[in-house]
């Protein structure tokens, strides 16, 4: 095969073309470990090759039949295959069959169809969880920049135009960049040296000539390819010597030049005296020709001349052809002067285009010299500022020394005090009284119970009198007969904490305000937003606006691009005032559409935000915003929640009818309520307080200028977003106050408030055919006003908003519920008590679900079901005390599709306590539960429970209902860490965790400290058992001592402290149902499990992967001896890792459910 300038072959292309294709290839290598792979365009070979070395199996598929004949005969191995085939048509390869297709620098190669339809067939053949990996040169650099075209590519893409196609069909994409960048190296003379990036966090990469992209249905959680791969022909010092060896050429040549140049010189003046003496000898032979004739006449005439005369007349004819014959040879002469002075010309034309690319070099690389030299003394910057850090340190570390001294000595003070009162009279009045009281009411009693709802009727009448109802009083008394009063105690307290909703957030407004006060902000370098403020008089808005970001913006990098459109009043004063701004005051009033325009031109910020002057800007406004478009990079324009300033709602969000008409959604209304509370897409975001991507801004051209002077100019805007393939949200949680009427007036008849008129026919004539998707005025509000037409609507029912970090319960709920909304359904959420629980709701809220809460909703949920339910798809119900509320409003007011998560089998786990207990309330519970659960069973289209083990007695008890095992827990793929036994020497103790709202939970860990944990002691009389979990009763928080330690609530980065710092877990659960949410978490963070087989209960072949022990004995005896086995520890914590890897992630789930989610209701 012979190289075409495209197709790459090993040692048959330059070196820098051979590292850029295998690096590449070397990058991904790791990913492809065990993997099935399908290279796509494969060339003659070589990448599927290197590839194999890792893979399970390699297929390389190529469209020239001579590439895929020489690549198997070049390249041989048993789990590598070659065929000659199509992109567009990947013939041979099955369904869902590939784990990873590469792709690289293929893509360009082809047409926009092919390109399309390539993408097609990867989805096709990549497995649920597959990953494709594509690369294609980035237009701007590889094209615009070198202005160079390269014939072999057909269709090419710019940044943003790869991640839109991409994205199209995977929703997850990680974009890597690859570029030649210059280094420093410090190694040796070893081949095989592996070098270490030392300057990794200050590294970023967000361009390059290629683009390699990584893409995947799944979240690309700890999937990296960074790499760096040095070309031994071209170093550093070589490139210098380069440059010193142009210089030393473009002297000499510059010397060539001048000797070329006199040499010219002098030609030029030869030339010109040989064209003189040509002249003057054309002239002569012209004399003589004349004489030739005239002598050729007279020969006629006088044919009688005599022979002397006629041998004169022939001599000097000899000689007038001599003189002849010599001009002719002198004029060759001249023609071969003039052809070698054009090629000397040329040649030096041809020196001047070499001396001027080596000028070009020598700027380049003096250009990246001088990078580097900034860069080494940015480093050495940094290294003298971490020394002074350290030194500070070290100061503030012998500060802290002496004060903590000073701390003992005040602890030895009040010690000294404590033992004089302990030792007084009155503290021991005061043991006597304590002992009277847990008398007369002692602890975990009902006299105890009853006493301390007593004090909370006293002191807090309204909540009480607010919950209580039939339904409250009646589980009440059941729980009075079967737990313990402690327990009992516990739950009145959660519940009434749940149904303290989040207050409201009050809105400041600058009324009054004294203008002179000087405001001074930060100066910045290089800002994240560019807060651009249109302004004509009213400076006293203008400062009130300017205050109130002041007061209000804070961690973040901004900039204040002031516009002024030539005001006339103290706004000309603005510099005297307000420090480190910009004034755009260019002596042009151009209104207000063409004043952003040109502000805009002055933008240094990543992101542009224009802001009406009549407004004043609240909490968090700024950063609530930037965190939302820096999370999604679908969104291209993102605004504020409008409020007026007596605090009623102005605009959630605009809807634009197909008439061209629009609402501020929302309008008077109370801004806390639901609906204007999500994050969600819109139809437009009023100008008012909108922010937009820059590089999409410039892309669009502005604001349109046919709206000039205003009005219209934001709605069309919006659609230009849309039209560039970006989305339009609102970030309710950024509130801005809107003088609305100030800026402009109100009335449409007149001034520049008339121009709304007219605009508005100027944006149907443009949008003509967007207008005709959207919904007619007034029809069907519950999708116009988050943009959900395209998308399917579930409805989620649980008792509260899950409160993530306190049960395991509402973490399940939780990661489903991010699920749904990856899979791109429009959520909305009921919790049964409609309280505005914070900061869960908000949570739900950011995630763009919509929470249902208020009173009104709580008094009229069947209205708003009956007035919505058409739009409903798919109802996720959970638990059955819950859903029992809702199935018959369900089916009376939708059609959905109705799926019932019970969480475990509540008959079964009252059962198993009753056996325990002997309690018969509980078995009286049980047999109600049941009926409950089968009637909700036989009302849904299909059940969900975590295990098999639920579903196969389902089955057994109930065989016509359709029931469904599915993951309890959802967990993103992690790297299973290769622990050895050096961790687990570095631990210590045990661990329990589990939320104490939970009955078994309380039954296990006091059976485990009466009757297991002693024993352990015996054994290891150090040991200690940290109890952690949310709202533990009194009969626990009573256990409490140096050797067990009861937390109480801990946040997750507290217990992944727990997790680490423990040596074991133990969950020794002698009842209940199903999968058990502590056993799979502790799993999913490295930690060796002892439990019962009721904790273990529901996980299927998990065997290996903790250790099962139930009675008291037994379970002492096997954390005794797997405590300090430090081999056997590691081993079982991978197999864990594992397990949860293989049962517990987002593909497993989906491979469960969706099915269920595509079926049409048959019922």
């Amino acid at each position: 095969m012979h190289f075409t300038g495209e197709r790459f072959i090993p040692n048959e292309t330059d070196k820098q073309l051979e590292i850029e294709h295998k690096q590449r290839y070397l990058s991904v290598e790791p990913l492809v470990r065990g993997k099935v792979v399908l290279d796509a365009a494969c060339g003659e070979g070589y990448g599927s090759y290197m590839l194999s070395r890792l893979a399970a199996q390699v297929y390389g598929i190529d469209l020239s039949s001579e590439t895929i004949a020489e690549a198997q005969l070049k390249y041989r191995a048993d789990n590598l295959k070659f065929r000659q085939g199509s992109v567009d048509c990947l013939e041979g390869i099955e369904d869902q069959s590939i784990d990873i297709v590469v792709s690289f620098e293929t893509i360009e190669h082809v047409d926009e169809a092919t390109q399309t339809k390539f993408l097609l067939e990867i989805k096709r053949v990549l497995k649920q969880d597959g990953m494709l990996i594509m690369s294609t040169p980035d237009k701007h650099w590889y094209t615009d920049m070198p202005k160079h075209h390269n014939p072999f590519h057909v269709k090419e893409f710019y940044k943003h135009e790869f991640f839109l196609f991409l994205n199209s069909h995977f929703p997850h994409v990680e974009f890597y960049y690859q570029k030649n960048e210059v280094v420093s190296v410090v190694g040796t003379g070893a081949s095989n040296a592996g070098y270490r990036l030392l300057d990794g966090a200050e590294t970023t990469l967000n361009e390059g000539k290629y683009i390699v992209a990584i893409c995947s249905a799944q979240p690309l959680d700890n999937i990296q390819i960074h790499s760096v791969m040095t070309n031994p022909e071209v170093q550093y010092q070589k490139l210098v010597d380069r440059i010193l060896s142009l210089q030393s050429e473009v002297e000499e040549r510059n010397a060539h030049l001048k000797k070329l140049d006199e040499q010219i010189e002098r030609s030029r003046n030869q030339l010109q005296t040989n064209a003189q003496e040509i002249a003057f000898k054309n002239e002569l032979v012209q004399e003589l020709l004349r004489t030739k004739e005239i002598l050729a006449e007279e020969l006629k005439d006088k044919k009688s001349l005599n022979d002397e005369h006629k041998d004169e007349i022939i001599r000097e004819l000899s000689q007038t052809k001599e003189i002849l014959s010599e001009e002719l040879k002198e004029k060759n002469r001249l023609n071969d002067l003039i052809l070698m002075i054009e090629r000397l010309e040329n040649e030096i034309s041809a020196k001047n285009l070499l001396i001027e690319e080596g000028k070009q070099t020598q700027i380049e690389l003096s250009a990246e010299n001088q990078k580097s030299n900034d860069q080494i003394a940015m480093i050495q910057e940094r290294l003298a500022h971490h020394e002074f850090q350290i030194q500070e340190q070290l100061s503030q570390k012998d500060t802290q020394i002496h004060n903590l001294n000073g701390h003992i000595e005040m602890l030895l003070e009040q010690e000294r005090k404590l033992n004089n009162i302990l030792a007084s009279g009155g503290w021991k009045a005061l043991k006597r009284y304590y002992k009277l009281r847990d008398a007369v009411v002692p602890a975990n009693s009902k006299r105890k119970l009853f006493a301390r709802m007593l004090k909370v009727a006293l002191t807090e009448p309204g909540k009480i009198a607010r919950n209580l109802n039939g339904s409250n009083i009646k589980k009440f008394l059941f729980y009075l007969k079967t737990e313990r009063s402690g327990l009992l105690e516990n739950r009145v307290e959660n519940y009434l904490g749940r149904q303290s909703g989040a207050p409201s957030q009050e809105i400041e407004v600058k009324h009054h305000v004294d203008t002179s006060r000087r405001l001074i902000f930060p100066k910045v370098a290089k800002p994240d937003v560019s807060i651009i403020i249109p302004v004509y008089n009213q400076w006293h808005y203008t400062y009130g606006c300017l205050a109130s970001i002041l007061e209000h913006t804070n961690g973040i990098e901004y900039e204040i691009i002031v516009a002024d459109d030539m005001s006339t009043d103290d706004t000309i004063k603005i510099g005297d005032i307000v420090e480190n701004i910009t004034v755009i005051r260019d002596g042009t009033n151009r209104g207000f559409l063409l004043n952003c325009n040109n502000a805009a031109q002055y933008a240094n910020g990543k992101y542009i935000f224009f802001l009406n002057n009549d407004t004043n800007v609240q909490a968090n406004w700024l950063s609530s915003l930037l965190t939302l478009v820096e999370n999604d990079e679908s969104i291209g324009m993102v605004g504020s929640k409008l409020v007026y300033p007596d605090g009623r709602l102005q605009e959630a969000g605009g809807i634009i009818w197909n008439d061209a008409s629009g609402w501020n959604y929302g309008r008077l209304d109370d801004p806390e309520l639901p609906q204007y509370n999500y994050v969600k897409e819109v139809d437009y975001i009023s100008g008012a307080a909108i922010m937009i991507r820059t590089e999409l801004w410039k892309e669009i051209g502005g604001f349109d200028e046919r709206y000039v002077p205003a009005y219209f100019e934001d709605s069309d805007l919006a659609f230009e977003v849309r039209k560039h393939g970006y989305k339009v949200a609102l970030q309710p949680q950024s509130i801005v106050v809107h003088f609305e009427g100030i800026s402009h007036g109100t009335d449409t008849g007149a001034g520049i408030k008339s121009y709304q008129i007219q605009n508005r026919q100027k944006f149907i004539d443009k949008w003509r055919t967007e207008l005709q998707q959207q919904f007619g005025n007034a029809q069907h509000v519950f999708q116009a006003r988050d943009r959900s037409r395209a998308h399917r609507t579930m409805l989620v029912v649980d008792h509260y908003v899950p409160n993530v970090d306190k049960d395991a319960g509402s973490r399940t709920v939780f990661q489903y519920l991010k699920l749904f909304i990856n899979m791109g359904f429009n959520v909305k959420f009921i919790g049964d008590n409609f309280y505005r629980q914070e900061p869960y709701t908000s949570m739900l809220q950011q995630m763009g679900i919509e929470v249902l809460y208020g009173n009104w909703h709580a008094k009229h949920i069947d209205e708003w079901l009956e007035l919505n339910g058409k739009y409903i798809d798919v109802t996720y119900l959970n638990r059955p005390h819950i859903s029992i509320k809702y199935i018959d409003k369900i089916r009376k007011y939708s059609n959905s599709k109705v799926i019932y998560y019970g969480h475990d089998l509540h008959f079964l786990r009252e059962l198993r306590e009753y056996q325990l207990t002997g309690n018969a309330a509980l078995l009286q519970s049980s047999e109600e539960w049941k009926k409950i659960e089968f009637e909700l069973m036989a009302k849904s289209d299909v059940s969900y429970y975590p295990s098999q083990v639920e579903v196969d007695e389902i089955n057994k008890l109930f065989p016509t209902v359709k029931a469904r095992a599915i993951p309890a827990y959802i967990y993103d793929s992690v790297e299973v860490e290769l622990l050895d036994a050096q961790d687990f020497s570095n631990r210590r103790d045990l661990l329990f965790v589990g939320g104490f709202g939970h009955k078994p939970n309380v039954d296990a860990v006091l059976w485990f400290t009466d009757t297991v944990f002693p024993k352990i002691r015996a054994r290891y009389p150090d040991m200690k058992l940290y109890v952690v979990g949310s709202n533990p009763p009194d009969e626990i928080r009573d256990l409490q001592s140096s050797s067990l330690i009861v937390t109480g609530f801990v946040s997750d980065e507290e217990l992944a402290r727990y997790y680490r710092e423990c040596r074991l877990v133990v969950v020794p659960l002698r009842y209940g149902a199903g999968v058990k949410g502590k056993v799979v978490e502790a799993m999913f963070n490295g930690c060796p499990i002892v439990t019962t087989t009721v904790g273990s209960e529901g996980l299927k072949d998990i065997q290996g992967c903790l250790i099962e022990a139930d009675s008291s004995n037994e379970f002492a005896s096997e954390v005794i001896e797997l405590y300090n086995n430090l081999e056997m520890l590691p081993i079982i914590a991978q197999r864990a890792i594992r397990y949860v890897q293989k049962h517990f992630t987002k593909t497993s789930v989906i491979e469960a459910i969706q099915e269920d989610l595509r079926m049409e209701v048959t019922s």
